[in-house]
């Protein structure tokens, strides 16, 4: 499902910004979002549940037809926060084959480098309590090790024939402080500038990290989300800046 949440004001011709979703398959963390001087389009998946066998590649071909029946030539942006980091990036290496439609750039909001080997043999913890929140946490959880196996299994694009887009990596600034074994595997690289991506995908996947408040789950609470709208406006201005010009026969 692809849904419009913003639209640009008028007379911009600022490119579009399509944001995938995370683990849950949901896309409320992007309604919380301020002005972002675009069209910006959140792609869910109701269906990531009931779809465990899907691959990431597999996933990111339906979304890729999804854009392309919104924007069938021009120039866009992809993002999104966790997961959607990852798909984005995806994404952007399907669209690298497609000579109408150009991707100035790739926003991944603290998307940690797929590096779980050691947590495919963890069993998920029991959370501390039955009810309230801590069902929501269990639930977050399960999520996050259904997610871990897709990305176990995937593998990472490596641009060729055409360059990979401009990349930046929004890291939260703090820990999530949990004990249990899901939610703690999204600081294990969170002392590295990158997430862990430069190091250790064989390439130099980031351009540029930028530090936003909060931990992984946090960046888009009331306190916090003002302030990475803002850090997401200047990066894809710059972006659209930094693209090459479309060649003209």
């Amino acid at each position: 499902m692809i849904r419009q949440i913003q639209k640009r004001p008028a007379g911009s011709n600022a490119s579009p910004l399509f944001l995938f979703h995370d683990a849950s398959g949901t896309i409320s963390n992007y309604l919380a979002l301020g002005l972002l001087g675009r069209d910006v389009y959140a792609i869910a998946d109701s269906r990531i549940k009931a779809s465990g066998d899907e691959s990431l590649q597999e996933m990111s071909r339906r979304y890729y037809a999804l854009i392309k029946s919104t924007v069938a030539e021009g120039t866009i942006l992809l993002g999104g926060w966790s997961l959607g980091g990852m798909t984005a990036l995806q994404v952007a290496w399907i669209f690298s084959r497609d000579p109408k439609v150009n991707v100035a750039g790739v926003l991944m909001i603290d998307s940690p480098f797929p590096d779980y080997r050691h947590a495919l043999s963890l069993a998920l913890e029991p959370p501390p309590s039955e009810d309230g929140p801590a069902s929501t946490r269990s639930d977050i959880e399960k999520a996050m090790l259904q997610t871990v196996t897709m990305l176990h299994k995937w593998k990472i694009p490596v641009w060729r024939r055409e360059p990979q887009p401009y990349t930046v990596m929004l890291c939260a600034g703090d820990d999530v402080g949990s004990d249990h074994v899901a939610l703690s595997l999204v600081d294990q690289f969170r002392d590295s500038p990158t997430l862990g991506w430069n190091e250790r995908a064989g390439s130099a996947i980031i351009n540029e990290s930028c530090a936003i408040k909060g931990h992984h789950f946090s960046i888009f609470d009331p306190r916090n989300v003002d302030s990475v709208t803002k850090i997401i406006v200047t990066i894809t201005a710059a972006m659209e800046m930094l693209a090459p010009e479309d060649d003209e026969d």
